[in-house]
């Protein structure tokens, strides 16, 4: 790919020449942005890194001009003095991206290749393969917090990202990891909502030999598994009360006490955890540690739901029709003014994750060249609010069966479920094996 290069600094500008030449990519510098027009037009870049270097103005411009072309350039700015104003601004303009030095062989690598493969319907990485360097957006709300999760990510701080299911929580700590100076480190996440307590200790912190009947050999968890990288705790509000203080000790002291082990082993792991609940409710009532809440909410991002950014559905859907195209063969190119209408009626309470299973669901059964208003069937999960002819029974019996609607509406999505009544998944798994005992104790 052709790459051009806007760098003041010549020394800088040959370092990058020569990484990008070893990466077999064809390369054009400048150190000055007047310049820089006649070679877009006669180099015909796939992709620009440029630098911020002191006034903005003239970059600004730049990015305008890109944007209008037949296809807008992908432009990645470079700045060594990270400032969030100055990445906002760049995000508004249309750059691609806004990085801080240093910038590594293994971040050009992975960003030019997604970049060089993003247009082809085989073989390079494209963003269904790789999500992580996808969040779609014009909202101003979260232009802001890409901005920050792109100036943060240099650092080792801890982030922790709140919001409803399904609002790309997973996408911003990828998205972190992938421009952090641990992106050629592992990126490993542990849902702790989905493992029951003894299951979620042994996955977190490892296990010696011999540590608990079974334990016939050593076993490292997560946290030694993403030594040097970055490990996300989804749902992190879900770790037991006292599976939390062992949690505290290896972010305080950067070392973890395997089942069983004599020696604590040291790690070196950025956290990034995520929650959909309302944390000060969940420190207020004692589920949630004080400290560790303080501990984990050095850089806190709260991304908000899809209702709060509906200038982002147009974007989306086309985003969203693109990828089933290439994944399922549909021919589904537009979107009719008026399905749009009335997707951006809908409240979403599913979010990103529900629009992508309507959008994904209508291109499968109707796959037709527009999608239109008939086509889109929204999730009926308004049918558990609607009042309901019930016959008289017990309090249990009521709650088993919300429990069984809630289920079957969400299609067995626990989590989904769990929200959708207003109790967390572990409450939802332990009512699932009270019911499962229940009904054995009747069999016999």
């Amino acid at each position: 790919m052709r790459i051009l290069v806007i760098e003041p600094d010549p020394k800088e500008a040959q370092i990058l020449q020569h990484i990008l030449s070893d990466l077999g990519h064809q390369c054009a510098t400048t150190s000055r942005y007047d310049g820089a027009w006649d070679l877009v037009e006669r180099f015909r870049p796939g992709a620009a890194l440029v630098a911020l270097d002191g006034d903005s103005s003239p970059l600004v411009q730049f990015l305008r001009k890109t944007q209008g072309l037949e296809e807008p350039l992908p432009v990645i700015v470079v700045t060594r003095a990270p400032n969030l104003e100055d990445a906002v601004e760049m995000m508004k303009h249309g750059a691609h991206d806004f990085w801080v030095h240093p910038i590594t062989r293994e971040r050009l690598e992975k960003a030019l290749g997604w970049l060089e493969g993003r247009d082809r319907s085989s073989g390079s990485p494209d963003p269904i393969a790789q999500p992580s360097r996808v969040i779609i957006t014009q909202n101003p709300t979260m232009i802001r917090l890409k901005a920050m999760a792109a100036k943060v990510a240099a650092s080792r701080a801890t982030v922790f990202i709140q919001g409803e299911s399904g609002t790309g929580k997973e996408l911003f700590a990828n998205y972190i990891h992938t421009h952090s100076r641990r992106s050629g480190a592992p990126f490993l996440a542990v849902n702790c909502a989905a493992l029951p307590e003894n299951l979620l200790e042994s996955e977190l912190f490892g296990y010696e030999k011999g540590a608990f009947t079974g334990a016939n050999r050593l076993r490292k968890g997560k946290f030694e598994l993403a030594d040097k990288g970055t490990l996300l705790l989804d749902e992190v509000t879900e770790i037991p009360i006292h599976l939390q203080a062992k949690l505290l000790r290896v972010l305080q002291e950067g070392e973890v006490d395997r089942l069983g082990g004599r020696l604590p082993v040291p790690v070196d792991v950025r956290v990034i955890a995520t929650t959909n609940l309302n944390v000060a409710e969940a420190v207020k009532e004692n589920r949630f540690r004080k400290d560790l809440y303080y501990r984990l909410n050095v850089i806190p991002l709260r991304i908000p739901p899809l209702r709060e950014r509906r200038d982002d559905l147009p974007l989306l859907v086309v985003h969203f029709l693109k990828k089933f195209r290439e994944l399922h063969g549909t021919r589904t190119t537009e979107v009719a003014p008026e399905a749009l209408r009335k997707m951006e009626a809908y409240p979403w309470p599913g979010n990103v994750r529900e629009l992508e299973n309507v959008v994904q669901r209508a291109v499968l059964i109707h796959d037709e060249k527009i999608l239109q208003p008939q086509h889109i069937d929204f999730d009926p999960v308004e049918d558990l609010d609607a009042p309901q002819d019930l016959p008289l029974m017990s309090i249990g019996e009521m709650e088993r069966r919300m429990i069984h609607k809630a289920l079957e509406t969400t299609e067995g999505n626990r989590t989904r479920a769990a929200e959708l009544l207003g109790i967390s998944v572990r409450t939802l798994r332990n009512k699932l094996n009270d019911y499962k005992q229940l009904s054995g104790d009747s069999a016999a």
